[in-house]
């Protein structure tokens, strides 16, 4: 417990660090870097032996950040439809399935298209959020709260579980979760995150003001989320014997091991967030008159 938490604080230091240069490059390098390492373990936890499938998925892994953040450029030069690209992708995997079969499962193709796409996807949505800001401190809260909604549903869980949990969430799954734990989780990082909003609202905002009822109903909404994806990460390792996908952090594992929770919030809440601005409405934040 002592590793985890000296772990965490020092990471979470270095996303501070990250957040005060949110708009420069470093964001999407990080972002970049994660999604490697991320195709990478669950490569490696999926006994992918074909070399030359795991060779194109860490590169496409590397690629999918920069590509889907200028999307609206490339497309506007290049008119090529998304799909084309991908069903390109999918080809050159069966083909390479193919040419490599003995040692290559056709989930492995699957595995190869979550590990290169949607996970790389994901991440990038958490530098993309950063678009429905156009001040800089709210872009910062935004990327925040997308993170601290999923990380604080886990710590909050994992200290009301050890100090209150008695009856087992998905035992068979994760032995460790409880029901009390996860509602204490929710209950603990809805508070949190509205008092994040509040601070931001009272002492760094000067645009902007944050909904504080907005946070804290959607805060647990997130949480929820977080929840089914750490619980289909672990299925994950489950499957295939894996205690973690890697051991980068210290007390808690791999990339995938600390983001499989921010895996799904991040996409569920760039998509509220473009929703809210596609109906031209003000529910989570507006503009100071």
């Amino acid at each position: 417990m002592k590793t985890r938490i000296i772990t965490g604080l020092a990471y979470a230091l270095l996303g501070v660090a990250a957040l005060c240069l949110i708009q420069s490059p470093l964001m999407l390098i990080l972002i970049i870097g994660f999604s490697v390492l991320a195709a990478h373990e669950i490569c490696h936890a999926v006994q992918m032996k074909n070399k030359s499938m795991l060779a194109v998925c860490m590169a496409v892994s590397a690629v999918v950040p920069p590509v889907l953040s200028y999307w609206p450029d490339i497309y506007a030069r290049t008119h090529i439809p998304v799909l084309l690209p991908l069903l390109a992708y999918f080809m050159l995997l069966l083909s390479l399935m193919l040419s490599q079969f003995e040692k290559t499962r056709f989930s492995h193709v699957l595995y190869a298209l979550l590990a290169s796409l949607a996970v790389p996807g994901a991440m990038t949505t958490i530098a993309l959020v950063r678009g429905f800001a156009a001040e800089t401190k709210l872009a910062v809260w935004l990327v925040t709260f997308s993170l601290c909604a999923a990380w604080l549903t886990d710590i909050f869980a994992l200290f009301v579980g050890v100090k209150f949990g008695k009856h087992k969430l998905a035992p068979r799954i994760s032995p460790k979760k409880t029901w009390e734990g996860a509602v204490g989780g929710l209950l603990g990082a809805a508070l949190a995150n509205v008092g994040l909003a509040l601070a931001f609202n009272l002492w760094i905002l000067e645009q902007h003001k944050i909904s504080l009822l907005a946070v804290g109903l959607l805060s647990p909404l997130l949480g929820l989320v977080s929840m089914l994806g750490d619980l289909a990460a672990s299925v994950l390792k489950r499957n295939y014997g894996v205690k973690d996908f890697g051991k980068i952090f210290p007390g808690h594992g791999g990339v995938m091991d600390r983001f499989d929770s921010v895996l799904l919030v991040s996409p569920l809440f760039f998509a509220l967030l473009q929703l809210e601005q596609n109906l031209g409405l003000h529910i989570l934040f507006e503009a100071v008159a």
